[in-house]
């Protein structure tokens, strides 16, 4: 019995020793790292020194350990105390550390130099154990009070109505908690000190503590206790069977001596071993992995930063040319599966030096794509060709030659769901070295992150097809409410047509007969004039349809140098087809010839300006009939000014303004405050600010008053040069 005893509490001892080291090892900067070594220290103290008291046979000299030992034991609640305010974060505790540092100062000098703690030892039969002297009551009551302060404190903390319970807060109480009932079960340790014949059995439930909470702070995440304490068990169970049978078989074959100092030491480092192995053997792989490393870190962060990009043929070659530039390698595609032609179609390459061309299109149906899209891995070429020999397999064969012809050293798929998106063909590294499973993890994952960022690309160009089918749409059904004043138009032009070519037809019949010279002057001077104003008419019906054409166009030509009097001039004449123009007041605040000219789109421009006219007299019109203000003049001031690089141009109306509630809304698409469904399709504002901010990097500012009117200014930026 006294030979477990003597096993069980000095290969605790050991590994608490290399677990306290190892603590200062993972952050020895840190003072929860520092104050929990500390605890582990003092328990290592406790149960080794207790070990040795086992062992010894004088009693001077079991004494001697057993008082040893109780330094341990009496800083075990001291640090433990010190470790749970820095954890915890208690604040104004500092002079309470202090003092306890100070009581168990003064409790180990009454422990050494007198017999007031321990006095003598009493014998059981599983060996010595120290008996209780006269002032060890006082001393178990300093330990008792202690631990619950460090229990009591964090409970006050925790529910402190200032104090905000964050779900790491409660874990955190959890794991104190559980340390404190515990540590209550290593106090029936002390009932031997009084005489009482239980067997002390601390040290199990003090070792499986430590563990816990070491676990938790190494790692910096609290995990679960039940699987916290169920791991450490198990590590226990092994550690003590692998320690305590080398030890009980030399008790049985040699019983005491000098061959336990190097069984004491192996066990140490068996202990501390693996972790210098692992240590020693990440520096190592540091210093020859150096460059990989790099790459591999380049790549993972290029990888995040692929959904941004918008652009799918920018986010193609974004991808070729990191790989090329990252890993060092001769060249990479990307061929990306285009629904139209069942093809997968070279969408981007990168080629360090040479101009070799590649195949432009891989075939659904080849091998390669069935391939990939039956084992979804990737595949190294050297590997695939080897297999190709070894099972004599045809269909392998081609693979490695479709590959081969790419000159591809690894292939890596990307799906996205079930489906095979994109194929990348990763030429070899300038190093000549071969990819590593560390690479084709990375790689896996790259992956994954280029299948999202596809995704979101192709996404975003469907998003903008059915953005300029919305925009066209609100487009027709504005020309749909102008059908009256473009007909009126036309048939104006028509009939002007038909009363001229009629007067041009009856001054030709009444003048069929023979004519004087000077009646056939007059004749061809009235069909002249007659003429001139079919010419106007065919210019002015031209101008109309130009406009309906200009405006109903997408848009699509490029940014030139544009000038606002013409954009404002060419909205004006489609806005008239729609609205009475002639009931505005028309302010122009500028100078035609000074204002400078602004880069954009004409046509997209003018589709701007005409939403703006459109609002504001739609606006005013409301404001005029429902208020019925017998002064009122609905008036549309258009001020344009120069900022640095960009053009102030602002439209302001004293129409019914916006209800503050509905500010927010307006560039909502399909919301309109106007009264009727006819009167607008609530895409105006949306349509504004896409134009000005997405296609023209501009800004849309809106201001308004109810019953007072609205201010919208474009900022737009200067054509230069």
């Amino acid at each position: 019995m006294l030979k477990i005893f003597f096993i069980s509490t000095l290969a605790t001892s050991v590994f608490l020793i290399a677990l306290s080291l190892f603590a200062i090892y993972k952050n020895y900067r840190s003072g929860v790292n520092l104050s929990f070594s500390s605890t582990v220290l003092s328990g290592a103290v406790w149960l080794y020194c207790y070990s040795r008291a086992y062992q010894a046979l004088e009693i001077q000299s079991v004494i001697f350990w057993f008082k040893l030992g109780y330094l341990g034991i009496i800083f075990i609640p001291i640090t433990y105390f010190h470790f749970a305010n820095i954890l915890i974060q208690v604040k104004n505790t500092k002079w309470l550390v202090v003092l306890n540092y100070l009581v168990g100062g003064l409790l180990a000098v009454l422990l050494l130099k007198t017999n007031l703690l321990i006095n003598g030892v009493y014998h059981y039969p599983w060996g010595n154990y120290p008996r209780a002297g006269i002032m060890h009551p006082y001393f178990l009551i300093f330990f008792l009070a202690v631990l619950n302060i460090a229990s009591l404190q964090i409970f006050f903390k925790i529910f402190d109505k200032k104090e905000v319970i964050t779900q790491t807060r409660k874990q955190q109480l959890i794991y104190i908690l559980s340390a404190f009932l515990i540590v209550t079960l290593c106090c029936a340790d002390f009932l031997p000190n009084y005489g009482i014949a239980v067997c002390p059995l601390g040290f199990i439930p003090i070792t499986l503590f430590l563990i816990i909470i070491c676990y938790s702070i190494v790692r910096y995440q609290l995990m679960n206790i039940k699987i916290i304490i169920t791991r450490a068990g198990i590590f226990i169970f092994v550690y003590a069977f692998v320690l305590g049978v080398p030890v009980w078989v030399g008790f049985k074959l040699l019983g005491t001596g000098l061959w336990f100092l190097p069984i004491s030491l192996m066990g140490f480092f068996a202990t501390v071993g693996p972790f210098i192995y692992f240590y020693i053997q990440n520096r190592a792989e540091n210093r020859l992995l150096k460059d990989q490393r790099r790459y591999q870190a380049t790549l993972r962060q290029a990888s995040a930063g692929m959904g941004r990009i918008k652009d799918l043929k920018k986010l193609l070659n974004m991808i070729v040319f990191v790989l090329t530039r990252a890993i060092q390698i001769e060249h990479a595609l990307i061929y990306i599966y285009n629904e139209g032609q069942k093809q997968y179609v070279l969408g981007a390459s990168k080629r360090k030096s040479g101009n070799a061309q590649f195949i432009r299109n891989i075939e659904e149906g080849s091998e390669l794509v069935r391939y990939l899209s039956t084992n979804r891995n990737l595949i190294i070429y050297e590997e695939i060709k080897q297999k190709a020999l070894d099972f004599k397999d045809s269909g392998l064969a081609r693979i490695a030659q479709i590959i081969l012809s790419l000159e591809g050293a690894l292939v890596v798929p990307i799906f996205i769901d079930e489906n095979l998106t994109a194929i990348i063909i990763m030429g070899k590294k300038d190093s000549e070295k071969l990819y590593s499973e560390d690479d084709l993890a990375v790689f896996s994952i790259l992956a994954n992150q280029t299948a999202l960022a596809i995704e979101n690309a192709k996404f975003y160009e469907d998003m903008q097809l059915t953005h300029e089918q919305l925009f066209q749409a609100e487009k027709m059904a504005t020309i749909g409410t102008m059908a009256d004043g473009l007909s009126h138009q036309i048939n104006n032009r028509f009939h002007a047509l038909g009363f001229i070519a009629g007067d041009a037809l009856d001054t030709i019949h009444m003048n069929q007969k023979e004519l004087s010279a000077d009646q056939a002057k007059e004749v061809l001077t009235e069909l002249e004039r007659a003429f001139v104003r079919v010419q106007e008419n065919v210019v002015q019906g031209g101008e109309i349809v130009q406009g309906l054409l200009k405006y109903t166009r997408k848009g699509e030509a490029g940014f030139t140098a544009v000038d606002v009097q013409a954009v404002f001039k060419s909205a004006l004449e489609m806005a008239q087809f729609k609205i009475k123009v002639h009931e505005l007041k028309i302010v122009r605040e500028y100078d035609a010839a000074t204002i400078p000219k602004i880069k954009g789109n004409f046509t997209q421009l003018q589709e701007v300006f005409f939403n703006l006219i459109d609002n504001g007299y739609d606006a005013m019109m409301q404001r005029k009939n429902e208020v019925m203000e017998a002064s009122y003049q609905p008036t549309l001031i258009v001020r344009v000014l120069k900022e640095d690089n960009y053009a102030q141009i602002i439209f302001e109306d004293n129409g019914m303004g916006v209800k503050d509630e509905d500010m927010h809304k307006l560039f909502t698409p399909f919301f309109t405050t106007k009264l009727s469904s006819k009167k607008g399709t609530g895409l105006g504002l949306y349509v504004i600010r896409k134009i000005v901010e997405d296609n023209h990097k501009g800004k849309v500012e809106m201001s308004s008053k109810y019953m007072q009117g609205t201010q919208m200014k474009l900022r737009l930026p200067i054509a230069i040069g």
